[in-house]
Parts: structure tokens; sequence; C-alpha cells
């Protein structure tokens, strides 16, 4: 089964395939000093114009949103800029749907993804403060239409709501992906339960609860659940009468399926290559974790409420006191709090959150005390235009120490540029090739895409899209010979490889399939963690050598997958789906019968046995 990225805070890996930033545009040449005459026009349009990577260059000034949005087959766009405590303007791009081209408006609906959680967790917090729960009573106590297991963990200490609103239960499940129109939708008790029709596992908690933090879509479940056995009502209709209506979210809503009457509003999602997602909509029954229909501007309404009740100027849902446990991290080394992560630049505090289901990415962030901040959602999962938009934001209202300070390039001489290139060996699977165009250097790691190198100094280089430095190294002959990649304080060595040397995946692409499988036996051997041999980048490289249908080497590397995680159910529903798309129905249904025997609950391998034995 071909993994689906989840919810926020996927972290960064060193070269992640990460889509390259081209050279931004020279429309303008430094950072605007604004001041608060500057027309409202006007900081639009620079806003527009002023889309910036994440390392700035000197003399470099931005990306036009319409170009980024092509660039990342990013459909549509919505912004809601705060200032002042206010939503200082408010703008759409694009369309709704790539197949309908009708275009997006500030009131079309986009699913927020983790962004619901925030809301939910107000929604929660109102139930504290109305005496019906307590923040540190056993979960369990208010759960009536299911109850968590209890086991060693809880034994030692109760979850509580304040756990789940954290992230500091214990609890597995990090996010979902929703269910597409015509798939059975589960109940929240078989969701927590991983029964079927459930594509999730079981809601357990595996580690002493409150003693660290682990993102966990599967506790804010709980906690959904928790407030309906309290409230005896639909979630959406508590949504509604605690928080969207006191605040006047008036695009906003939890119904999940979207009703039929409000569906023509919202946007359709939208993968990396800009086609839509199967069924244009995935159906979230984890409501408070997943499933807020909403727009920028409404989201920008729920921090701005937070931002006035934090300087004790409001109070429409919650006293300035509770509003504090949302942006306090609730136990030490994490940045955490009841709802809302907080981020630090320097000396200044902000907070937000990030959002993902499957076709729409959003962002929401805020400072802590001043009333300024930004909500930016895409109905594509291509989410680095966010990030990109809000540095312009920033850029355009000057907010404190969130932009890093640019970098300055330097000249090399171009008649030395070739002594950088050549290919160089990252980890046992992964090489940074090296090469030259004209006056420019670039960089290449395996199976991603290229990104041009910026000197910095003779031997240091930097790159735009990712805060990563290289440094070439000199061997004894003066030659470089070695490239030191530092990345988030760590350092790594990449040595220059033989010309003829490949990599196991090379092997692999060429076709010398024995040869490359051998060799991923041997680094499992001898580095068993290492993440060249990770069963999920096996499934990819498997999926992505079937959409080129070379299937000899895409069967082979799943079979590979399936010898080196046998408990595995899923590297046996991928190769069961390598064999049928390949013809072979009888491989096809044995290897979906493993993958059955192992998870019983996999409701794909149920589908396809059925499909290809009728």
């Amino acid at each position: 089964m071909k993994s689906r990225l989840l919810n926020s805070l996927l972290a960064v890996l060193l070269l992640a395939q990460i889509t390259p930033c081209q050279s931004p545009s020279k429309a303008r040449n430094k950072p605007v000093q604004q001041t608060a005459t500057v027309p409202l026009e006007t900081r639009i349009r620079n806003v527009e114009n002023g889309l910036l990577p994440a390392v700035l260059v000197k003399g470099d000034s931005g990306w036009s949103i319409q170009d980024r949005m092509k660039h990342y087959k990013a459909p549509a766009v919505s912004i809601a800029v705060i200032n002042n405590f206010k939503v200082e303007w408010a703008k759409a791009y694009g369309v709704k749907d790539i197949e309908t081209n009708e275009p997006a408006a500030t009131d079309t609906l986009f699913q927020a993804g983790s962004i619901s959680k925030p809301v939910a967790a107000m929604v929660a917090l109102k139930k504290v403060a109305e005496g019906k729960i307590s923040l540190e009573e056993n979960i369990n106590d208010k759960l009536v239409s299911w109850k968590l297991p209890d086991n060693e963990f809880t034994a030692r200490k109760k979850v509580t709501l304040a756990h789940l609103l954290s992230h500091t239960g214990g609890l597995t499940v990090h996010g979902f992906p929703g269910y597409a129109p015509g798939e059975r939708i589960p109940t929240l008790p078989q969701v927590l339960d991983g029964a079927p029709p459930t594509n999730t596992a079981p809601v357990r908690v595996d580690f002493e609860p409150g003693t660290k933090f682990r993102y966990s879509g599967g506790g804010v479940t709980i906690a959904q659940l928790a407030i309906m056995d309290i409230e005896k009502k639909p979630y959406p209709q508590i949504g509604s009468e605690t928080v969207l209506g006191p605040l006047k979210m008036t695009n906003s809503t939890y119904a999940q399926p979207l009703p039929d009457e409000i569906r023509p509003k919202a946007a359709s999602g939208h993968r990396p290559n800009g086609k839509p997602v199967n069924g244009k909509i995935h159906i979230y029954p984890e409501m408070a974790a997943a499933g807020l229909w909403t727009t920028p501007s409404d989201l920008a309404k729920f921090a701005i409420e937070v931002q006035l009740s934090l300087a004790g100027r409001s109070n429409k849902v919650l006293s300035k006191e509770m509003i504090a446990k949302m942006v306090t991290p609730f136990i030490p080394d994490s940045a955490a709090g009841l709802g809302f992560f907080v981020e630090k630049h320097g000396s200044t505090t902000y907070f937000g959150h990030n959002g993902a289901d499957e076709g729409f990415r959003a962002t929401l962030l805020v400072h802590k005390e001043k009333g300024y901040g930004a909500v930016i959602m895409v109905n594509s999962d291509n989410d680095q235009i966010m990030a990109e938009i809000l540095r312009s934001v920033a850029n355009e209202y000057q907010w404190d120490e969130y932009l890093p300070k640019p970098n300055a390039v330097v000249s090399v001489d171009t008649a030395k540029l070739d002594e950088y290139t050549g290919r160089f060996l990252v980890s046992p699977d992964r090489v940074l090739t090296v090469t030259r165009e004209g006056g420019k250097v670039f960089g290449e790691p395996t199976l991603s895409p290229r990104f041009e190198l910026l000197p910095i100094s003779e031997t240091g280089f930097i790159r735009r899209d990712q805060d990563v430095s290289y440094i070439f190294l000199r061997g004894a002959g003066g030659k470089f010979e070695s490239i030191q990649i530092r990345f988030e304080g760590r350092a790594s060595i990449a040595s220059r490889m033989a010309p003829d040397a490949k990599i196991p995946y090379e092997k692999l692409a060429a076709g010398q399939i024995s040869e490359a499988i051998e060799a991923y036996r041997t680094i499992k051997k001898q580095k068993p963690a290492n993440a060249a041999v990770e069963e999920e980048r096996f499934n990819s490289i498997g999926y992505s050598f079937l959409e080129e249908k070379k299937f000899e080497e895409a069967i082979a590397i799943l079979k590979l997958n399936a010898e080196l995680y046998p408990s595995s159910s899923n590297v046996y529903d991928s190769l069961g789906e390598a064999y049928m798309i390949k013809g072979d129905k009888e491989l096809a249904v044995a290897n979906y019968k493993k993958s059955l025997d192992l998870d019983p609950h996999n409701e794909n391998a149920i589908n396809m046995i059925k499909k290809l034995t009728q």
C-alpha cells in the first residue's frame, strides 16, 4: 500500500526531497522598511511579489505568488493578514478545482487539517471552565461510549485531558489519512480501536503519560469523544455553539462529510502533481484532530481572540488565565501548549499550528504579544509556498526577529568551478552529484531535485531552499576530496566517489538487479538502522519503478522489503499491488493474503482479494 503523508510536524531529513528554489526575481532590490502610512494596496502588492526562500541572499528580492503557484502546481491560495489585532486584508488566488476552474474567493472553504486541534482545544477548555471536566482527572472517568485500555503505563499515571491536548499522554497514531467518498466511514470507537473499516492503528498508551512529548492525533480524537460523551451532542454542534458561533466564524464547520449545501463553497484537494485527490475531498470522522472546514479569515478571527485574551482585552470564550494555557508549554523541553505550538525567534515569541489533510495544507502563525500574524491555506499537498508567503508577509510588515539575516554571495573564478564537480557519497545509497552550468554550480542528491549551490566563500556554499551549508575540503593533493554537510547543528562528511562507482539504487536503475539487491542486504547487515534500508524507503523506490513500468526492478525491491521486514502487513500489500499491475493475479492474491494474515483489518487487502478472485 502506498504510504500517505500524514499531519504536521514531519521531520526534515538531511538533503530531503525538497522542491528546488529558482533564483528570485529582481523586481524589488531591498526589503522595504514599512511605516503606518504605506497604502494598503502597496503592501498587498509587495507581499504578492515578495515571496522568499528559506535562506536569504543579499540582492535577491522575491518571486510572485502567481509564479510560485505555477511552480508548485497549487490551484488555489488563500491568505489573511493580521495587523493591529485586526484582519487588515484577505485575498484568494487561483481556482477551487483544477477541473471546474471556478475561482477561489476569500469565503472559499479549505480543510484545516491539524489546525482543527487548537480550535478543538478551545472547545474542550470551555467545558473545563464550565466545570464539566477537569484538566487533571482520568479521562476514562468522562468517557462513556468507549474506554482507553489500561496497561502498565496508565497504572503509573492516568491519561488526562491536559495530556491529550498537549500531546504528552503517551498515545499512538500521529495522524489520519481520511476516507474518500464512497468508502465506509468508521465510528469514533472503531477509529480508536483500529477496527474495520478504520484505516489506522489502534490508539493506545505506550509510554508513561506526562513524561515526554509525542504528537498524537489519536489523543485529540479521544478528547473529541470525551466532549461528545459529556455534552451528548454531535461534535459539529458542540464546536459551533462553543467557539465558531461566539467568534463569528461564519464560514467554518466541523461537519463531516461536508453537507451538500456547503460543498459548492469548498475547494477540492490536489496532489503534488496538480491532479485532484481521489473523490476530490476526504472525510474525517476524527473531526477535532483533522476535520475543520474553514477560511483564513475565520482562523484569523480565532487567532485574534487568543491574542486579545492574552492582552486582557477580550474573553468571548475563555478567560485570560485559561487562554494562557493554550500557548504555554505543558512540560519542559516541549513547544506544545494546550492547543498551540510556541515558536521562539531570538527573544520574540510566536504561536501557531500547521495543518495537512489529503490535498490540503494550512498554516497559522501570530505574535504572542503584538497584534500581527497571518493565516495561509492551499488546496495542494505542496506546502512550501505557504512558508514563502509567510516570509513575504514578515518582510513587508517587519515582524520582530522572524527572518534570518541575508547571506552575501561571493564571486568564484569561473576557471575554478570545475574543481567542485563530481559525485560525493552522502550515505550508503545516496549521492550528491555536483555539476557546473556556465558560471553556476548545482547539487543533485539521489532521488531529489537539483538546487543551485551559492558560494559564500571559496570553499563554502549554501542553498536557498533549505538551511544547509556545504564546505568543500581539499585532500593531500590539493583537490576537493570531500564535502562537509552541515544541517541543524550536525555535520557529516561526503567523500568523493570513483567515476565508475555505483550505489545500490543506481545499480537497480541500470538493470543490475541481483547486484543491487545483494548490496542492500549488505547494508542492512552492517548498518541495520541506516535510512538507506528503511522499509518506507524501499516501498517508495518500488512505487517509483512501478510508475515507470519497470516491473522487474519494482518487484525485486519490494520482495527484498518483504524479506527484510516479514512482520509488516504493508510490504506484502505493496508487493501484491505490484504483481496486480504487472498482471500476475495469482501472486497478487497470495501477497494480499499474507498482508491480511498480518493485519486482519487491512481493508485494501480485503477489497483487492475480492476484486481479483471474482
